[in-house]
């Protein structure tokens, strides 16, 4: 509902001159609104059930007191972490500058990427840098439980290799935190991570280790699996009331936030995509590639971002997203592109593909399908993470494998021997044979990912879970301690669309 806020103000440019012995006097009314939002807040806890009161309360002690009995039966440091291990500094130097990296992108890209939404600044913040740290302590038991030195030893080792990895798993939560965004509890978001990690770091382990395909920047097994995970559980979440809701907005201050968040993930990006990649030259060419890539999306988002527009204006949702979409597009082939106008073309086609998904595709997800997308992931992260295993498809055949030397090997560890590619009586795939097993990793990861996350959807609608109450649905106030102007600044300026002034002069006879 709009409010009119009437406001009696003296123009200081009045054409009116004022007269030596007058003084002005400036009036503004002032306009009292009682949202009543503390106490709504405070009787719906006093009549919600003890257990739904205390249930994120036990489900992370539940969880994190498990996980550390875990860590503590079945978790070793690597030896080279240990007293008398390795000497050299190569592994330490080379290794972690671009996991920190990472680590900026997951816990301040992500996080303040989120912050668009007036209402829910404390929570897209919060909650992500929550669910990265659960994710991480999960993950990193997940991936050691499926390890081949568990199978054999009944221990696994944690190395930075571990810890990097674990903050892959933690952006596939994240990403698929960005579709359900403000639709979930606080102890939803942790049940959801709980069941999407497994999901999604065996599908992964299936597609790297089993089919050997290639996703150095796991456009295929994070961006993709994370995005369609998230949109499954949406539409099986859908409740008539998110449509059109009041609070799925922004303000000036939140979507200039958002746009810190993405500039961190896009001066980073290079590093999320080349961390993993080997040997030498293939990690060089990732970095590269993939900031060629982020340039050439930037352009071509500025581009059709005004083109779409009837009035020719930017959209800074298309800015602070789309403008990425060539770091997820270029991830799947950052180590294999080997021509600079490669990488540039794929970076100008997610730029277009993104923007017209934010313009076109996600309102008819929304309106046609009942998929509601609140941080438009699809955009930024599933159709450029399908676009990155297609264009996985087309490389793996547009380029002579002779030319990629010792490193084919690296790259695509099922191919056959680098120095043995004419010789027919070698086994291994040839080129057509990794272009059809990276098609089928696209399939599985999207596949895999729609069927678990529309299950999780199923788990999360059940009534024993807490619920996020239509009034509060993109809101702080049910989770979080938020200060006394909080409904004021978020709620009710919103809501203004006209301010009526007008002007008054008092004279006031001086006396001395």
């Amino acid at each position: 509902m709009p409010f009119e806020l009437k406001a009696k103000k003296i123009s200081t440019n009045s054409q009116e001159p004022l007269k030596k012995d007058s003084i002005v006097h400036q009036k503004v009314s002032v306009v009292s609104l009682n949202m009543n939002g503390t106490d709504n807040r405070a009787k719906h806890m006093s009549t919600t059930p003890v257990y739904k009161k205390h249930q994120f309360t036990f489900l992370v002690l539940l969880f994190h007191v498990v996980f550390m009995i875990l860590y503590g039966i079945f978790g070793r440091f690597t030896p080279n972490a240990l007293p008398g291990g390795d000497e050299s500094k190569e592994y330490v130097n080379s290794k972690y500058p671009l996991y920190q990296d990472v680590h900026v992108m997951i816990f301040i890209g992500f996080g303040f990427l989120m912050v668009f939404l007036r209402r829910y600044g404390f929570a897209s913040v919060s909650i992500n840098m929550l669910l990265a740290c659960f994710t991480i302590e999960w993950g990193i038991l997940v991936r050691g439980f499926t390890s081949e030195e568990f199978l054999k030893d009944k221990v696994f080792t944690i190395s930075i290799d571990q810890i990097l990895t674990a903050d892959f798993a933690a952006a596939v939560v994240l990403i698929t935190m960005g579709s359900l965004l403000g639709k979930l509890s606080p102890a939803q978001y942790l049940i959801m991570a709980f069941l999407e990690v497994p999901a999604a770091l065996i599908t992964e382990h299936f597609i790297v280790h089993g089919l050997h395909v290639n996703d150095v920047g796991g456009s295929i097994i994070v961006h993709a699996f994370g995005a369609y995970f998230g949109l499954a559980a949406s539409r099986v979440l859908y409740r008539k009331y998110w449509d059109n809701h009041e609070h799925a907005g922004s303000i000036y201050h939140s979507d200039l936030m958002s746009m810190v968040g993405a500039l961190f993930l896009w001066v980073y990006w290079p590093s999320f995509n080349a961390v993993v990649a080997e040997p030498e030259d293939a990690r060089q060419r990732a970095i590269i590639n993939t900031l060629l890539s982020l340039v050439a999306c930037t352009l071509t988002t500025f581009l059709v971002s005004q083109l779409v527009n009837k009035h020719r204006h930017f959209d800074m949702v298309h800015i602070a997203n789309s403008t990425l979409a060539g770091g997820v597009a270029i991830g799947t082939t950052a180590n294999v592109v080997l021509n600079p106008v490669h990488a540039l073309l794929v970076g100008t086609v997610a730029g277009a593909l993104s923007v017209v998904g934010y313009e076109y595709i996600t309102p008819w997800l929304d309106h046609k399908l009942q998929i509601q997308d609140t941080c438009g992931v699809n955009n930024l992260h599933g159709m450029p993470g399908v676009l990155a295993g297609l264009f996985g498809v087309f490389f793996a055949v547009w380029y002579d494998p002779a030319r990629y030397g010792a490193s084919l090997n690296t790259i695509y560890p099922a191919f056959k021997p680098y120095d043995k590619l004419e010789d027919p009586t070698v086994g291994g795939r040839t080129a057509i044979d990794q272009a059809l097993f990276q098609l089928a990793g696209v399939g599985l990861s999207v596949g895999v990912a729609i069927v678990t996350g529309a299950i999780t959807g199923l788990i999360l609608r059940l009534p024993f879970w807490n619920q996020v109450r239509e009034k509060e649905l993109y809101s702080d106030g049910d989770y979080f301690h938020v200060p006394d102007d909080y409904d004021f600044t978020t709620r009710v300026t919103s809501n203004i669309d006209h301010v009526e002034l007008t002007e008054t002069h008092e004279t006031t006879k001086l006396t001395s």
